[in-house]
């Protein structure tokens, strides 16, 4: 379990760290070096949890900011 959280917390330091501050999934897992897959993964708890929201959407694609 301590794995998922440094995980989860790599992932949102991320995204608050992210200028400008809205990121693709790809952007943040070429920035963590974690997978795509991973990232989402996260991403989705992170949303759930109200820390991040989906700012826009651009074709498939969403961009993230931390709420």
């Amino acid at each position: 379990m301590k794995t998922e959280k440094t995980t989860k917390q790599k992932v949102l330091d991320a995204i608050k760290k992210a200028n400008p501050p809205y990121v693709t999934i790809q952007e943040i897992a070429d920035t963590t070096k974690f997978s795509r897959e991973t990232v989402s993964k996260y991403m989705l708890v992170l949303a759930a949890e109200g820390k991040i929201k989906v700012t826009k959407t651009i074709g498939k694609v969403n961009l993230y900011e931390a709420t």
